[in-house]
């Protein structure tokens, strides 16, 4: 969905948002529910500010075992996208200020809401997916899942042409 700024009405624009274009592609998360509620307020004619909640359900597959489990979001949303001016380059060249690291930069007046819902939505995500911090993982001899089965590879890795080297060890 592209929001041109002119679009957004003075005392703000509510958006409420259900789906999203092209996430249904992915293929590294499946999104069960989404529920995105923001705001979109002019602050003047180059910047606007959003404000808003991101609630999901995610299927992930865990990275120890590859079995898919669910994950649920909940992320608040504050952005501020400016469009720049040849002005505003020169002033920025002089000093940097910390507020200015959370405002995003955009080449015309227009926001697309499913690109940034998308990318929240890829930053909550955890570094490793885990379906639980107790997670076994898979065998790496026979591929069984040890969380739901127990194999007997353990005990052929004590055969190993290495074990000899072990003992030395000792």
């Amino acid at each position: 969905m592209l929001v041109r700024f002119n679009e957004i009405s003075p005392h703000g624009s509510h958006y409420d948002i259900r789906m999203i274009e092209g996430l249904e592609d992915s293929p590294d998360l499946v999104v069960d529910l989404l529920e995105v509620r923001c705001s979109l307020t002019r602050k003047d004619d180059t910047k606007v500010e959003l404000q808003g909640r991101l609630q999901s359900a995610l299927t992930l597959d865990c990275d120890r075992c590859l079995s898919p489990y669910q994950r649920e979001v909940d992320v608040a949303m504050q952005m501020l996208f400016e469009v720049e001016t040849e002005a505003s380059w020169q002033v920025k060249d002089l000093e940097y200020r910390i507020p200015d690291l959370d405002t995003i930069v955009l080449d015309e007046p227009v926001i697309d809401l499913d690109d940034v819902i998308r990318q929240q939505l890829y930053l909550a995500l955890p570094m490793k997916s885990l379906c639980s911090e107790q997670c076994q993982g898979i065998c790496a001899s026979c591929g069984a899942n040890r969380n739901l089965v127990t194999c007997g590879c353990a005990d052929e890795r004590g055969r190993s042409p290495f074990a000899v080297l072990a003992q030395l060890k000792k």
